[in-house]
C-alpha cells in the first residue's frame, strides 16, 4: 500500500507539474509587463520586421496628415525615407519599447494603465510611438506644428484570440497552486515510500520525460507561424515573430528542467545502490521475533 501510494504521488506531481511551469512561464513573459517588454526586445533587432512596421507607422501618419502645398513635396520625400531608414534612429528603441509597452496595456485586462482594454473587441499592436517619431523628425524638418494620432491600432487578432488572451490573463498568475500541489504530492510519496531513492529517481526521470514533451510541443507551435494571430499583413508579421521569440524563451526553461530531472535521476540512482539493504539473515531473525 505505500509503494502504491507513493507512486501514485508521484505521477500526480508530476502531471501538476507540467501545468504548472507553462503557466509560471505564462506569466512571467506575457501577462506581466516588463517580462513582455523583455520578450519581445529581440523584435526591436529585426531589421526586416521593424522597417515593415516603420512603413505602417509612417503610412497611417501620412493618410492622418495635411501638410501644406509648400511643404508638401519635401514631406512626402520626408516621410518615403523615414519607412526604410527610422528602425536606424538613436531614438527608435525607446519608440519600440513604448509600442510594445502600450499594446500590452491595450490587449490584457488588470494591467497598468489598461482602463480602455475592457472597450476592445480583439487583439491590437499600437504603433502610435513609432508614428510620433517620425511626427517629431518630420516637425524638425519642415518647422510645421504637426500633431500625430495618439494611438494607431493594428489588429492581430480577432474576439476569439482575445478571449483567450482574458482567459490567460486570469488563470496564469495562478500557476502556484499546481506548483504547491506539486510539492506536497512529492513530500506524501517521500514520506509514504518505502525506498525514498527510488522516489527520487523516478521523479527526476519524470521531470526529464516532461521536459522533452514540452520540447515537442514547444517545436509544433513554432512550426504553426502565427498561431492564428494577425488581422493585417503586418500584424501577422508581428504575432509570428512573437511566437518564435516565445518558442525560444521557454526553451530555456526546458533547459534548466531536463538538467534538475538528470540532478535528480542521478542523485536518486545513487541513493538506490548506497542505501543499506537488510541482510537474510537478519530478516530472518526478524521474522523469528515477530513468530516469538
Amino acid at each position: 500500500m505505500r509503494t502504491f501510494v507513493s507512486a501514485i504521488a508521484v505521477i500526480f506531481a508530476l502531471l501538476l507539474t507540467g501545468i504548472a511551469v507553462p503557466m509560471a512561464w505564462t506569466d512571467a513573459n506575457i501577462v506581466r509587463e516588463e517580462g513582455f517588454v523583455g520578450l519581445t526586445a529581440s523584435l526591436g533587432k529585426d531589421q526586416a520586421f521593424q522597417a515593415r512596421l516603420a512603413a505602417t507607422a509612417v503610412g497611417s501618419l501620412e493618410s492622418k496628415v495635411n501638410l501644406p502645398a509648400s511643404v508638401e513635396q519635401l514631406g512626402a520625400s520626408f516621410l518615403k525615407n523615414a519607412a526604410s531608414s527610422m528602425s536606424t534612429w538613436p531614438e527608435y528603441p525607446q519608440a519600440w519599447n513604448e509600442t510594445v509597452r502600450r499594446s500590452h496595456q491595450l490587449n490584457f485586462a488588470g494591467s497598468a494603465g489598461s482602463a480602455n482594454s475592457g472597450a476592445l473587441t480583439s487583439l491590437v499592436l499600437d504603433v502610435g510611438p513609432l508614428a510620433k517619431l517620425a511626427a517629431d523628425r518630420l516637425r524638425a524638418t519642415t518647422g510645421l506644428p504637426i500633431t500625430p494620432p495618439d494611438s494607431i491600432q493594428i489588429s492581430i487578432g480577432g474576439p476569439g484570440q482575445r478571449q483567450q488572451v482574458d482567459t490567460i490573463s486570469a488563470y496564469a498568475p495562478m500557476w502556484w497552486i499546481p506548483a504547491l500541489g506539486a510539492i506536497l504530492l512529492l513530500a506524501l510519496a517521500l514520506l509514504a515510500a518505502r525506498r525514498r531513492g527510488a522516489v527520487v529517481l523516478f521523479a527526476g526521470l519524470g521531470l526529464a520525460a516532461l521536459a522533452g514533451l514540452w520540447q515537442v510541443a514547444a517545436t509544433v507551435l513554432k512550426s504553426v507561424g502565427d498561431a492564428g494571430l494577425g488581422g493585417t499583413a503586418t500584424g501577422g508579421q508581428f504575432a509570428q515573430e512573437l511566437v518564435t521569440a516565445s518558442v525560444d524563451n521557454f526553451t530555456g526553461w526546458i533547459v534548466v528542467a531536463g538538467i534538475a530531472g538528470g540532478v535528480l535521476s542521478l542523485l536518486g540512482l545513487l541513493v538506490v545502490i548506497l542505501a543499506p539493504k537488510a541482510r537474510p539473515g537478519v530478516r530472518a531473525n526478524a521474522a523469528g521475533s515477530m513468530e516469538g
